[in-house]
């Protein structure tokens, strides 16, 4: 149900087609909600069956048509009633790494050491990007209407360096143990 919330979010800044919508959930997102390209686009025909958003058609010459997505009112009534109302729900972190990482006692510290650093250089990658586009959108203190984005960012800034800092107290600490 959070999917159809976070797009509901997405719309309230400007109307996207479905491919702008995924595109935006990456790059500002991808820290907080995971979600595919087709449970997307499924969630999208259902708030509009539900007529929470509204499309229009675009027709392009030489390539299909696509459909531009608009919040309607009561797509920001449901959206301000879930912000408001609805109860946050403790932390559910999926990590597939971290589950790797509680059974590296049956690879060698070689192994265990390559895994972190690789994903620390995977972390370090989406740290520097999400840095630059964040300086690139937010230049000066945002706007209340930007405000979410910000915080957002933010949040994804500090959670990447959060990672690359733990692989490197994870690298040093397996460096020094005993086999």
């Amino acid at each position: 149900m959070t999917l159809r919330y976070a797009l509901l979010g997405l719309l309230t800044r400007k109307p996207q087609t479905g491919y702008e919508l995924y595109q935006t959930f990456k790059q500002q997102l991808i820290y907080v909600w995971s979600s595919t390209h087709s449970q997307i686009y499924k969630e999208l025909n259902r708030m509009e069956e539900e007529g929470w958003i509204a499309f229009q058609w675009i027709y392009q010459e030489g390539s299909p048509n696509k459909k531009q997505y608009t919040i309607t009112h009561e797509g920001e009534k449901k959206l301000v009633e879930w912000i408001v109302h609805e109860k946050n729900q403790p932390l559910k972190m999926k990590d597939q790494f971290l589950i790797k990482a509680s059974s590296f006692s049956i690879i060698s510290k070689d192994e265990a050491i390559h895994l972190l650093q690789e994903v620390k250089q995977r972390e370090w990658e989406v740290y520097v990007q999400t840095e630059k586009w964040k300086a690139e959108t937010f230049p000066n203190t945002p706007s209340h209407e930007k405000t979410g984005e910000f915080i957002t960012a933010e949040f994804g800034i500090r959670y990447a360096k959060m990672y690359v800092d733990w692989c490197e107290w994870a690298i040093e600490v397996i460096s020094h143990m005993d086999e």
